[in-house]
């Protein structure tokens, strides 16, 4: 019956299957289930194909097959006609591999105009650099259709270039993700955001509804003349901005981007972003030369005070903040979500976070490796949600890969200042002051913690864990053992905890062991409640 669904319904369904891009540059949209959906039917391939190919870049963002990679630029490449492949032989003096006698039978079009169902580009290193392109086994699979053994690398080069150049011509007239970089070798980014930007007759080009933009760079001299391209004026309804801070070296780019910031309509989510420091020393002086440029471009974001309510810095220090800088932060009152990732110098935050009447969720993932003395900063963070409305600020998230650190004194706040939160998690956590937060935060839906447990009076322990649980809460993920990767909480200890918890009448439905990343392993019930045990990579 599934064969005589409308399209619409179908599309509905499988629009379901698939994510939309994250914000996460390190994160992939997965494919496996909508590309099974074009293998059932001719019918169900039409409405599921669209969906599969409208950000299909945004597949290889993050530790991807080249192998893979490769396919997807070959199955783009399908969508130009061979003859057209064949006139660029002849411009750069190749003698043609393909005889084609003629075109209307030797043009063997793929199914779909792929292309034109792309509605977000990722352009990187794959498709622009010579080093990549011309790659013996990469080209043995996007250019396998033309004999690439005997294909020059200037042909190579010119081929690709004339791919982008079709892409940016035939892809949907609606871009709503453009994800580049400036730190390209063989660099035609310029020649990219001047297709993407050239104005139709009514005035209005493919990037005119963009709605996120990602613009990265490692390296403080990469940007040209023309960087003012990158940020037309022709822009100026995006939801999502993400910048590598890297590249603001000068007063003039700092000027461009600020201005670009400022021209936004409802600018909803900002990124800043760098990469992780290699040395503290350069580190340090990077942000010691460069802060009056960041700063400037961060001041720029009072003009978004109505609609910007995501804002997020990764890899940042905060210690070279200005006055201006401190005070267009706290004009900010409609921030609901702040993200912090490995940042340092944070003493500012909580003068700072006691302006946002309406902060609903803090995230914050702490530099590798560092030790901190005690938890002050956070302490201090979490005081200050005292001043913001009650039920408003309902997600915490303290990710910590240093299992030395001691948050005792933190988890001590929670339950005076944070009993309306609904989503937590938190590092390595001994049961009492867990069992605190449970009796406190009777709003609880999901928490995640890593539970440290000792070999005394255990199995009272968990019991008495299990009947504290909020009667609301529906989700508890245990990761595994603090100190040791093999270790992780046993079917049997848990039995203790669930036997504790059904004394509570909860509406717990799932307990999660392990790392909800990692495959599972084990799938069980008991109490009415699904547990799903998770194996550990090694």
């Amino acid at each position: 019956m599934a064969k005589f669904l409308l399209s619409e319904c179908l599309e509905i369904i499988f629009s379901k299957l698939t994510e939309y891009p994250s914000n996460d540059i390190e994160k992939n949209v997965p494919t496996k289930d909508l590309y099974s959906c074009t293998l059932v039917s001719r019918h169900w391939c039409r409405v599921s194909t669209p969906l599969l190919y409208a950000y299909p870049f945004h597949h290889f963002r993050f530790n991807y097959s080249h192998k893979n990679y490769y396919k997807l630029i070959r199955t783009l490449l399908s969508c130009i006609p061979k003859i057209e492949i064949k006139q660029i032989y002849k411009q750069t003096l190749q003698i043609p591999f393909l005889k084609i006698k003629n075109s209307k039978t030797n043009d063997n079009l793929s199914t779909f105009n792929y292309i034109s169902f792309i509605n977000g580009f990722i352009f990187s290193k794959m498709i622009l650099e010579t080093q990549m392109i011309c790659n013996y086994y990469n080209k043995e699979i996007w250019l396998i259709e033309y004999k690439p053994k005997k294909i020059t690398d200037e042909s190579t080069i010119t081929i690709m270039n004339y791919l982008i150049e079709f892409m940016c011509k035939h892809c949907s007239n609606n871009l709503i993700i453009f994800e580049f970089s400036s730190d390209i070798k063989y660099n035609i980014n310029d020649d990219i955001i001047k297709l993407l930007n050239f104005n139709d007759y009514v005035g209005k080009s493919k990037l005119s509804n963009l709605k996120e933009l990602y613009y990265h760079s490692s390296s403080f001299n990469r940007y040209g003349n023309n960087f003012d391209l990158y940020f037309s004026n022709n822009i100026c309804n995006l939801n999502l901005l993400f910048i590598c801070y890297n590249g603001i070296n000068s007063i003039k780019i700092a000027n461009i981007l600020s201005q670009f910031i400022s021209s936004q309509k409802k600018l909803k989510h900002f990124i800043l972003s760098g990469f992780e420091r290699k040395s503290k020393s350069n580190f340090n002086l990077i942000h010691l030369f460069f802060h009056d440029y960041y700063n400037l471009v961060i001041n720029s974001l009072s003009t978004q005070n109505q609609s910007l309510q995501i804002l997020e810095f990764r890899h940042f220090i905060f210690e070279y903040f200005d006055e201006n800088v401190i005070n267009s932060l706290q004009s900010l009152k409609n921030i609901r979500i702040l993200k912090l990732f490995k940042c340092e110098n944070l003493d500012f935050l909580h003068s700072w976070i006691k302006y946002l009447e309406n902060f609903e969720v803090f995230e914050i993932t702490m530099i590798n490796n560092l030790k901190i003395s005690n938890s002050n900063i956070l302490i201090q963070l979490i005081k200050s949600f005292q001043s913001i409305q009650s039920n408003v600020f309902t997600k915490l998230i303290i990710n910590d890969d240093n299992e030395e650190n001691d948050y005792i004194q933190l988890f001590q706040q929670i339950p005076l200042y944070l009993y309306s939160l609904t989503h937590l998690e938190l590092p390595k956590i001994c049961p009492p002051e867990l069992i605190s937060i449970f009796i406190s935060c009777t709003k609880l839906v999901y928490i995640s913690v890593l539970l440290l447990l000792n070999n005394e009076l255990l199995m009272e322990i968990l019991e008495n864990l299990g009947e504290s649980v909020p009667k609301t809460l529906k989700r508890i993920q245990f990761k595994r053992l603090s100190g040791n990767i093999h270790l992780t909480i046993s079917l049997e200890l848990l039995t203790f905890f669930l036997k504790g918890y059904s004394n509570n009448v909860g509406i717990l439905e799932y307990l999660e062991l392990g790392n909800k990343e990692n495959p599972i392993n084990i799938i069980t019930k008991q109490f009415g409640v699904q547990i799903i045990e998770y194996s550990h990579h090694i």
